[in-house]
C-alpha cells in the first residue's frame, strides 16, 4: 500500500514535470503556413497564375505525390496484413505454423519497412511540425506509432525482463496506425488534385471573361475557406499540445493505478490518446477541405 502511494506520488511529480517541459517547449511557435493553406492559395490564383511561385510549386508537388503515397499505402497494407496474421497466430500455442514465424523478431523485420519507409511522409511532416513548435495531426500519429514501435522492439530485445502479461509485441498496431494515416493523407491529396483540375479548367475563362457577381461569391467562399483553415491550424496546435499532455498523464497514472498488465495498458492508454485524437483531427481537416472546395466550385458554376 505504501509502495503504491509512493509510486503514485512519483508518477504525479514526473507527469507534472513533463507537462511543464512540454508547455515550455511549445510556448512560442515559429511562424509557418500550413501546407493545405499554401496549396489552396495557389489553386485560387486564377487571375495571376505566376503571382505565387511557392504555392504553384506546392500544387505541382501535390499531384506528383499521389502515385508515391499510393505505392506506400499498398506496401503498408500488404505488410500490415502479414504482421497482423502472424501476431494473431502467435497468441495460440497450437497454431499449425513453424514456431519461428511467431517470433517477434519476424514481426519486427516486416514492420520496420512499414514504419520507416511507408510512414516516412507522416514522420517527416510530424517531426518537422514539432521542430517548428506547431504540432499537428502527423505529429500525434508519429508520436503514437513511435512509442508503440519502441515498446515492441524492447520486447524483442528483453521480453523476459518485462512483467508477465506485458511481453506481447504490438507491431501489427504500429502498421495499422501508419496505414490509416497514409489513407487519410492520400484522400487529402486526391481532394487537392481535383481542385487543381478545377483551376486548370477555370483559368482560361477567368482570363477572358469580365468579373461578374458570381466571382464575388467565389472570392468570398474562398476567403471563408482560408479563414477556416487558419482557425483549424490554430485550434490544431492548442488541441495537439493538450492531447500530448493528456497522453503523458494517462501513461503515468495507468502505470501505477491501471489494471494488469499495467505497462502494456499504460502504453496503449497513452498511444491510444495520441492516435485517436490525431485521426479525428485529420478527418475534420478533410471534411473542411471538401466542404470549402465544394462551396468555391459552386460559386464558379
Amino acid at each position: 500500500m505504501e509502495f503504491d502511494l509512493f509510486m503514485g506520488g512519483l508518477a504525479v511529480v514526473l507527469a507534472a514535470l513533463a507537462t511543464w517541459l512540454i508547455l515550455l517547449f511549445f510556448r512560442s511557435p515559429a511562424s509557418a503556413q500550413s501546407s493545405v493553406e499554401t496549396a489552396l492559395h495557389g489553386l485560387r490564383n486564377l487571375d495571376a497564375p505566376t503571382a505565387d511561385i511557392d504555392a504553384q510549386g506546392q500544387s505541382n508537388r501535390t499531384t506528383a505525390q499521389i502515385p508515391y503515397v499510393s505505392r506506400l499505402l499498398t506496401l503498408s497494407l500488404l505488410l500490415t496484413a502479414i504482421v497482423c496474421i502472424l501476431s494473431l497466430l502467435s497468441r495460440f500455442s497450437d497454431a499449425p505454423i513453424p514456431s519461428w514465424l511467431t517470433n517477434p523478431w519476424v514481426q519486427a523485420i516486416l514492420s520496420t519497412p512499414a514504419m520507416f519507409y511507408c510512414g516516412s511522409p507522416i514522420h517527416r511532416e510530424g517531426w518537422h511540425a514539432l521542430k517548428l513548435r506547431m504540432p499537428d495531426v502527423n505529429s500525434l500519429i508519429s508520436l503514437g506509432a513511435t512509442g508503440a514501435y519502441i515498446y515492441s522492439l524492447a520486447i524483442c530485445v528483453a521480453g523476459n525482463q518485462f512483467p508477465e502479461g506485458s511481453r506481447h509485441a504490438y507491431f501489427g498496431s504500429v502498421n495499422i496506425i501508419v496505414a490509416l494515416a497514409l489513407s487519410i493523407e492520400l484522400l487529402e491529396l486526391f481532394i487537392l488534385r481535383d481542385a487543381e483540375r478545377f483551376q486548370d479548367s477555370a483559368a482560361p475563362a477567368a482570363a477572358s471573361t469580365p468579373k461578374t457577381p458570381n466571382d464575388s461569391i467565389t472570392d468570398h467562399a474562398f476567403a471563408t475557406l482560408i479563414a477556416a483553415v487558419r482557425r483549424l491550424a490554430r485550434f490544431s496546435r492548442v488541441f495537439t499540445i493538450t492531447v500530448i499532455i493528456i497522453a503523458v498523464w494517462a501513461f503515468a497514472l495507468l502505470v501505477v493505478f491501471g489494471p494488469q498488465p499495467r505497462l502494456a495498458v499504460a502504453l496503449f492508454g497513452g498511444v491510444g490518446v495520441l492516435v485517436i485524437a490525431g485521426l479525428i483531427l485529420a478527418i475534420l481537416a478533410v471534411i473542411l477541405i471538401i466542404n470549402g472546395r465544394r462551396k468555391v466550385q459552386q460559386g464558379n458554376d
